[in-house]
C-alpha cells in the first residue's frame, strides 16, 4: 500500500519535508517512472469515445503530489490539491492544458487525503491530517476556512484516502483502504456505520486502490461510485470499477493502462456529468507517478452490461466462458487477445475455446442490446492455460505462509509459517490435514524458505542466513550461520539432489547461492532470463524431480512491482519455458514455491505462496503441449539414429556443446539426461536392445510427462 497509520495518520508537520522526497522517491521506484506512456496510448474519437479505453486530453500537475481532487459540475472547474505543501489548483477541465489557479488549502500546509464538492452548499469539504489530529474541514471555493471537526474512525481504521459527496443521501463517502473498505460519514463528520468492500478484495490479501467519485446514470439519474481499484496480484490499481452503494459491481470497468496515458500510481478521480466530448461524461484521474491529470471518457451506456465473466481451463487445453445476461441481447461478440473469434446470437450465455497452446490468454465479452449496432463495455478474464493452469487453492492453516515443499515419502505438502515458528501440513491436493510441527526459533523470524532433502531432513532459512536443521517433527539437528556478503537478503529454498545442496536467491545481488550440508556457499553461474537484474523481484526456487539439473524460479520485473512470472532453467540455463503467475495467483506478495512430479492428477504441479493473501496455490507442471516436437536419440538431426548420434550425446553430457532440445537427447525415456542414454542408444543401435520410444523415427511430442523440454528441433 502506498500509505501507513504513521504516514497518513501520525506524522507531524515536521516530518513532511522529509515525506515529500522519500515518498516521491518510493512511488517512481514502485510503479517504475521508465515505463514507456506513449507506446500504446489511444486517443479517443471526440465524436465516438468508446468507454474507458482512450483518453481525451491531459494536464500536466502544476504542484509536486496530485492527490485529492473534485469537480464542480455547474462551472466545470477541476479542484486538485497537492498532498503536503498547503496548495490546490483549479483547472478548467474542458482545457487542461489551460493555466491553473494557485489556491491555499485551508490548514496551510498538512496533509490533504480527499476533497469533495457538495452541491447543496456550494462548498469543499476535506479529510486532512493536520499534525496527527484527523480533520474534516469545510471551506469555500477559494479554499478559505469555515469549520472543522475531528474525526473518529470506526476501530481498526488505519488510514483514510479520498472524499466524495452522494446526493440521494447527502453523506460522504472516503476509502479506508488498509482494511478493503469504503465507508460513510455525515455531513458532521460522525461515521454512520455503512459500508462495503473494495470489489477486488479476495479477503486477507490487500486489495489497491486510493480515492473514490460519485457517478450518476444519466438516463435513470440513479447514482453510483466509479472506484480506482486492483487486485493484489496487480501491485497497483489497475481499473476503474462502477458499484453502487452497496458495493455491486454495474458491469461497468475499464483499465488504468498505457491505453488511456495511466500508467503510474493513482491517487484520486473525479467524475464529470459533461467532459470535453460532446454529449459524454468523463473522469477526471490523477496519475502521481507521472504527474498528470487525464481525461477519461465514461459515456453512459444505453442498457446494462454483463457484470463478469468466469473462464476455466480444463486438461485438453480448452477454456470454458460462462456468464449471466442481466438482460436480452441481440448478440455477443467473444473476442481473444483482441481477435474476434465468435459471435453468438440472443440468449448466448457460454463459449467454448477449443483446442489451444499452452499460453495466457484474455478473453472481452461485449454484448449488443436490441437495436444497437455499437457494443456495451466488455466483461473480461484472463487465465493460463496449459503449463501453468490454475488446479485450486486454499487459505494457509496458520498465520501469513512464508515457504513450501513436497514430502515425497509421505505424499504430503508443508507450507511454514513466515515468522518460522510452525509449518502445517496438507495432503498434495490441498486438503488441510490440520496437524502442524513447532520451527527451531525461539523468536518470530522472516523466514526465507523451507526445503526437505532426500532423506526427509527438513532445512528452515532465514532472509539473514540462519539455517536450521530438523527433523519432520520438528526436532533441530544442526545449525548454520551463512557467511553471507554485507547486505544480503535471501528469498526461496530448495533442495537439488544433482547439486547435493541447497538452493536459495540472494535478492541483493540477484544471485543463485548453493548452501552445501557444511554450511559453506556457492555461487551458481545461472544465466539469469533476459530483463531480470539486481532490482528484480524474487518469490521462489523450486527444484524438479529427477537427474537432471532442473529448477523452477519465481521472479518479477522492477515495473511489475512484484512476482508475475515463473521460468524454468535446466543446467543452470532458461529454456524459455515459463508461464505468467498473475492471472491464477492472486498475490503480490509471492515468497514461496514446492513442486511435485507425482501430483494428485497423475501430473507434475507446482504450489505458489502468496504471504499476503495468506493462500496455497496449486498450478499444473504439465508440459504436454509446450515446446517444439523432436525425435528421440536424434541428437544429431538429420533424419537417423547411429554412432554419430550417441557421439553428440557425450559431447552434451560433458559440455562440450550445448543443446536447446534436450528431451531428444532422453533416449531411454527415463525423464533425464545422462550417460544412460548414449549407452541405451548403443545398445539398440549395435545389440539389438530395447526399441526407441515415441516419438521416433517422426516428429512428435513426448508421451511422456517430464521435466525435459525442447525449444527447437530442426526439422520439425
Amino acid at each position: 500500500m502506498l500509505h501507513t497509520k504513521d504516514s497518513i495518520i501520525g506524522l507531524r508537520s515536521s516530518e513532511f519535508a522529509t515525506l515529500n522526497r522519500w515518498l516521491l522517491l518510493a512511488l517512481i521506484l514502485i510503479v517504475g517512472s521508465v515505463q514507456n506512456q506513449a507506446s500504446a496510448q489511444v486517443f479517443c474519437d471526440p465524436a465516438n469515445p468508446t468507454y474507458g479505453t482512450c483518453f481525451l486530453q491531459t494536464g500536466t500537475f502544476s504542484g509536486d503530489l496530485p492527490f485529492a481532487v473534485t469537480l464542480n459540475p455547474a462551472t466545470n472547474d477541476l479542484f486538485v490539491a497537492d498532498y503536503l505543501s498547503g496548495v490546490f489548483y483549479r483547472y478548467n477541465a474542458l482545457d487542461l492544458a489551460a493555466a491553473a489557479e494557485n489556491l491555499p488549502c485551508p490548514k496551510g500546509p498538512a496533509t490533504y487525503l480527499g476533497m469533495a464538492f457538495s452541491v447543496l452548499d456550494n462548498n469543499l469539504y476535506w479529510i486532512v491530517n493536520d499534525q496527527g489530529s484527523l480533520l474534516l474541514v469545510v471551506s469555500s471555493l477559494g479554499g478559505s476556512f469555515i469549520s472543522e471537526t475531528e474525526l473518529t474512525p470506526p476501530s481498526g481504521t488505519t488510514a483514510l484516502s479520498g472524499l466524495a459527496w452522494f446526493p440521494s443521501t447527502n453523506s460522504l463517502w472516503t476509502n479506508d483502504f488498509e482494511n478493503d473498505q469504503y465507508l460513510e460519514m455525515n455531513m458532521d463528520g460522525s461515521f454512520t456505520g455503512n459500508s462495503f468492500a473494495n470489489p477486488q478484495s479476495t479477503g486477507a490479501a490487500g486489495a489497491f486502490g486510493l480515492g473514490l467519485s460519485v457517478a450518476q446514470d444519466i438516463l435513470t439519474f440513479e447514482f453510483f461510485f466509479d472506484l480506482p481499484v486492483g487486485p493484489p496480484s496487480a501491485n497497483r490499481t489497475s481499473l476503474v470499477e462502477r458499484v453502487n452503494s452497496n458495493g455491486e459491481s454495474q458491469g461497468l470497468s475499464f483499465p488504468l493502462a498505457s491505453i488511456n496515458n495511466l500508467s503510474g500510481w493513482i491517487t484520486g478521480i473525479a467524475w464529470a456529468p459533461q467532459g470535453s466530448a460532446a454529449e459524454s461524461p468523463s473522469n477526471y484521474i490523477l496519475d502521481l507517478t507521472n504527474r498528470v491529470i487525464v481525461e477519461v471518457p465514461v459515456p453512459n451506456p444505453p442498457a446494462p452490461s454483463i457484470a463478469s465473466v468466469d473462464c476455466t481451463a480444463d486438461s485438453s487445453n480448452n477454456v470454458t466462458l460462462s456468464w449471466t445476461n442481466p438482460l436480452a441481447y441481440d448478440q455477443v461478440e467473444i473476442f481473444r487477445d483482441g481477435t474476434l473469434i465468435s459471435t453468438l446470437g440472443p440468449g448466448g450465455d457460454t463459449f467454448l475455446d477449443e483446442d489451444l497452446e499452452p499460453g495466457t490468454y484474455s478473453y472481452e465479452v461485449i454484448p449488443f442490446p436490441a437495436g444497437s449496432s455499437v457494443g456495451l463495455p466488455a466483461a473480461t478474464c484472463e487465465l493460463v492455460v496449459g503449463f501453468g493452469r490454475l488446479l485450486g487453492e486454499v487459505t494457509h492453516s496458520g498465520t501469513s505462509p512464508g515457504g513450501a515443499d513436497v514430502i515425497e515419502t509421505t505424499n504430503q505438502l508443508i507450507v511454514a509459517d513466515s515468522s518460522g515458528l510452525t509449518a502445517w501440513f496438507y495432503q498434495k491436493d490441498l486438503t488441510p490435514l490440520s496437524t502442524s510441527i513447532p520451527g527451531p526459533y525461539s523468536s518470530a523470524q522472516s523466514l526465507a524458505g523451507i526445503a526437505v532433502d532426500g532423506d526427509d531432513n527438513l532445512a528452515w532459512l532465514t532472509e539473514s542466513g540462519d539455517l536450521r536443521i530438523t527433523d519432520l517433527s520438528g526436532t533441530e539437528t544442526a545449525a548454520f550461520a551463512l557467511a553471507l556478503d554485507p547486505g544480503a537478503v535471501l528469498s526461496g529454498l530448495t533442495w537439488s539432489n544433482q547439486m547435493e545442496g541447497w538452493l536459495t536467491v540472494n535478492l541483493a545481488e540477484g544471485l543463485i547461492l548453493k548452501i552445501n550440508t557444511d554450511g559453506s556457499l556457492e555461487e551458481v553461474p545461472a544465466a539469469l532470463p533476459t530483463g531480470m537484474s539486481a532490482a528484480t523481484f524474487f518469490g521462489g526456487i523450486a527444484s524438479r524431480a529427477g537427474s537432471t539439473n532442473v529448477y523452477d524460479l519465481a521472479f518479477g520485473a522492477l515495473n511489475s512491482g512484484g512476482v508475475t512470472r515463473l521460468e524454468r532453467f535446466v543446467g543452470n540455463t532458461p529454456v524459455g519455458l515459463g508461464f505468467d503467475l498473475t492471472p491464477s495467483v492472486n498475490s503480490g506478495d509471492i515468497h514461496g514455491l514446492a513442486a511435485t512430479a507425482n501430483g494428485p492428477f497423475n501430473f507434475p504441479v507446482t504450489y505458489v505462496v502468496g504471504r499476503d493473501s495468506g493462500t496455497i496455490t496449486m498450478l499444473s507442471g504439465d508440459l504436454s503441449g509446450t515446446g517444439s516436437d523432436f525425435v528421440r536419440g536424434d541428437a544429431v538431426p538429420d533424419g537417423s539414429l547411429n554412432l554419430l548420434d550417441a557421439t553428440e550425446m557425450l559431447l552434451e553430457l560433458f559440455q562440450l556443446q550445448d543443446t536447446v532440445c534436450t528431451d531428444s537427447l532422453d533416449a531411454n525415456d527415463d525423464g533425464a539426461f545422462n550417460i544412460a542414454d548414449p549407452l541405451f542408444l548403443l545398445d539398440y543401435l549395435f545389440s539389438g536392445g530395447t526399441p526407441i520410444s515415441d516419438p521416433s523415427g517422426v516428429c512428435g511430442e513426448d508421451p511422456t510427462v517430464d521435466n525435459l523440454t525442447c525449444q527447437e528441433f530442426p526439422g520439425c
